[in-house]
């Protein structure tokens, strides 16, 4: 067929702007070009279904029975074997429980190898990855005990060594979680010398346990990349908000967070284009 006559007045002009404009909503709807990638290419590994997803206690009742035995009697000089990598305890895709969460007391007695402060080390093997959770906090306590409830199992299931550092801003100023972040990584590293420092928002809650809490040695890694208020897509492709992941000597060389941030967002924008 051969389109002739005034451009605008062609059937054939107007199919081709239709065209043209449904094929630009459906690239960006999918993300972009590497969205596009992921639609017409499928990767020929299984893929995790998260239509059955398991209970983030999965797996840890057989940890209970090694508690005892290894801290009544250990024997002299005993040394534990390196944990496996990847944890023989993972399961994959978690449920997410939002619905009343449990107090403090009820979740300390669901996760009673979890010593004060927060802290985990397991009890039959020697970690290889040592990584401190900072989170900045004020006023959410039911944020705060759903994220505890759930993320204790599911770090345990990794075989970490852990702890959780809850960074409080007292008063009614203007929340400045930069700050509070700051604080947090200086008492961690007071603390004990992590090897992994993760900055947690007290609102997220991972769903897939092969999702580690680990640090990438060379740089900065950013592990909320797919959220469900965002439908599982970043906002902006230099979002680094949510949940991000630094070594010691990473979060020295960007300096920390620039302080000056009042309120929620800027902080993470700013880290984002640090040249560490």
């Amino acid at each position: 067929m051969v389109c002739f006559g005034r451009p605008l007045d062609s059937p054939c002009t107007l199919a081709l702007l239709v065209g043209f404009q449904f094929a630009f909503v459906v690239y960006f709807s999918l993300g972009g070009f590497r969205g596009l990638v992921s639609v017409l290419v499928h990767s020929a590994e299984p893929e995790f279904d998260y239509s059955r997803p398991h209970d983030v206690y999965t797996n840890l009742s057989q940890l209970g029975a090694l508690f005892s035995s290894h801290t009544s009697a250990p024997g002299k000089g005993e040394q534990l074997k390196d944990c496996h990598v990847p944890s023989p305890l993972l399961v994959g895709p978690v449920s997410v429980r939002l619905s009343v969460p449990l107090s403090l007391e009820e979740i300390r007695e669901r996760n009673p190898l979890v010593t004060l402060g927060g802290r985990y080390r397991p009890p039959d093997c020697e970690p290889r990855h040592h990584t401190a959770i900072v989170v900045p906090y004020r006023n959410r306590q039911a944020h705060l005990r759903t994220l505890l409830y759930h993320l204790h199992p599911f770090l345990q299931r990794q075989q970490l060594h852990y702890s959780i550092y809850i960074v409080h801003q007292m008063g009614n100023s203007t929340f400045n979680r930069a700050k509070l972040l700051n604080v947090g990584v200086r008492e961690a590293l007071r603390d004990e010398d992590w090897g992994c420092l993760f900055l947690h928002d007290v609102d997220l809650l991972p769903e897939n346990d092969h999702n580690t809490y680990t640090c990438h040695p060379q740089h900065p890694t950013h592990l909320s990349v797919a959220m469900d208020k965002f439908r599982y897509r970043l906002p902006y492709s230099q979002y680094f908000g949510g949940v991000s992941a630094v070594t010691p000597d990473q979060y020295l060389r960007m300096n920390g967070f620039p302080n000056q941030y009042w309120g929620w967002g800027g902080e993470d924008d700013d880290i984002a284009a640090s040249p560490c």
